[in-house]
Parts: structure tokens; C-alpha cells; sequence
């Protein structure tokens, strides 16, 4: 028997996994694994069509840089996106992997929300300390790498892929280490957000394969809403904070994305 609550349930919860998806938090973290689970206790069983709403939002999204690129692939002539994109996702599946088998429980949920607000920490002091005459960790490095601006390199593919490999332990916000890692490297916030969402599929799949506790089977209706409030809520979020660094600037816009990290955290010591 299926009933309404089913279907909003559902729905908010594409809603929460979407969100996390994108900002550097996670529901695997204890404050929405909490929330989630106050709305459903087996929350857990709209996670595959929630994650697939997500993966189609990002192929969606950026249908056409996909379409450009697999034309260039099939001449064999790679841009610098597609490399990365491919020597990241090798990256990833190594270190992933290597997770997934041993190391995906090492974190409680409190203890993952605590080194969320870490990098978000990290992303505030990123933007506080913002200046001509501070430049990222190794943008030295990655200057004389790069043939133009934001054009991402090997070592952007070697740190992202390590760092969406290590967000397979539960809890951890991929998209708050990579966005670290790739401003880190001196990429601006605008180009760090768009190779994070691009390089998410893979990470996305892996999810998929690696997913514990989903095997319930749910009705067509109630997978359909979370894989659209899912959808829905990627393309408008992704949408968002492509937009956000061009309107607030680069200082307020890493410091309220990392603040979402740490408040997410103090909302979990104090439940």
C-alpha cells in the first residue's frame, strides 16, 4: 500500500541528496543522516534513484561539452578537458576501489562532519586570505603547466581523482575536497566548480556500484519522484553556483560555501 507521505518522503529526500551532492556537506554526515532518517527510517531505499537523478542532471547540464567531446575523442583529438577528465576518473577508480573494499566505515557520521567543516574551514581561509599577493599552494606549479588559463592539467587529475577516491569513505563531501584541491592548484572558483561537476559521473557510478542497504524494491511511482526532485534540484544548484562567484566575487563566495560545511557541523553537535 502505498501512501502520499511515501511519495513526499521521496521526494525530500531527492531533495537532501542532491543538495549534498553539491555543497560541501554529505548525507552520509551525522546531521542529515539524522534529518533523513526522521523523515524515512529506510531513507536509504530512494538513494539509487536519487543518485541517478544526479548523474542524468550533470550529462544533462553539460550535454553539449559531452557531445564535444566524445566527437574529439572519436577523431583522437583529446582537449585538455577530456584529459582530465580521463586521468581523473583513472585516479578515482584507484583510489576509490581501494577505499570501497577497506576503508569506506574508517569514520563514524559525527566524526566525517567534523572534517567537513575542516575543508570548509580551509575553503573560509581560502577566501578570507584572498589576495594579489597570496596565491594558492601550488599555483607556482601549476603555472608553468598550464598552456592557458584554468586549462587543467595532469596534476589537477592526479589531486582531484585522489581526493573524489578518498570522498568514498562515509561521510566526506567530494565536492568539498575537490573544489579544495583544485583551488588549491590556482584554478578560479567558476572553472573548480565545473570540473568537479564534470568529474562527478564516475564518482556517481562507483556510488552505485559500491551501495549497501537499497535492495527494497520501491514502487515505479515513489523512484520516479526522487529521481526527478533529484534532477530537478542538480540542474538548478549546479545552475546557481556557476552564477554565484560572477555576482559575490571570488572572497564571499568560497567563504559562504565552506560556512555551509561548519554550520552543517554545529547543527550536528547541537541535535
Amino acid at each position: 500500500m502505498v501512501y502520499p507521505y511515501d511519495y513526499y518522503s521521496s521526494a525530500i529526500s531527492g531533495v537532501i541528496v542532491a543538495l549534498s551532492s553539491w555543497l560541501p556537506i554529505s548525507f552520509d554526515g551525522y546531521f542529515l543522516k539524522t534529518v533523513l532518517a526522521e523523515i524515512n527510517p529506510l531513507y536509504e531505499t530512494y538513494f539509487v534513484p536519487a543518485y541517478l537523478g544526479i548523474l542524468f542532471a550533470v550529462l544533462f547540464h553539460f550535454r553539449e561539452k559531452v557531445a564535444e567531446g566524445a566527437q574529439k575523442a572519436i577523431k583522437i583529438n583529446i582537449d585538455a578537458d577530456g584529459r582530465f577528465l580521463f586521468y581523473a576518473s583513472i585516479f578515482t577508480i584507484l583510489v576509490g576501489y581501494s577505499v570501497c573494499i577497506g576503508l569506506s566505515d574508517v569514520l563514524d557520521p559525527k566524526t566525517a562532519d567534523m572534517v567537513n567543516a575542516i575543508i570548509g574551514a580551509l575553503l573560509i581561509g581560502m577566501g578570507m586570505l584572498t589576495s594579489k599577493r597570496i596565491k594558492a599552494t601550488l599555483k607556482n606549479v601549476e603555472s608553468n603547466l598550464r598552456d592557458s588559463e584554468n586549462e587543467p592539467t595532469f596534476l589537477d587529475s592526479l589531486i582531484v581523482g585522489v581526493s573524489q577516491g578518498i570522498a568514498f569513505i562515509n561521510g566526506i563531501s567530494r565536492t568539498g575536497l575537490t573544489i579544495t584541491s583544485l583551488l588549491g592548484t590556482g584554478v578560479s572558483v567558476k572553472r573548480a566548480l565545473e570540473l568537479s561537476f564534470l568529474i562527478a559521473p564516475v564518482y556517481i557510478v562507483m556510488r552505485l556500484i559500491f551501495l549497501d542497504g537499497c535492495e527494497a524494491q520501491l514502487p515505479l511511482g515513489i523512484s520516479f519522484v526522487a529521481f526527478l526532485t533529484s534532477f530537478v534540484t542538480s540542474i538548478l544548484t549546479m545552475s546557481l553556483l556557476l552564477k554565484l562567484p560572477n555576482i559575490l566575487g571570488r572572497k564571499v563566495f568560497v567563504t559562504i560555501f565552506g560556512s555551509i560545511a561548519v554550520i552543517v557541523y554545529i547543527l550536528g553537535v547541537v541535535l
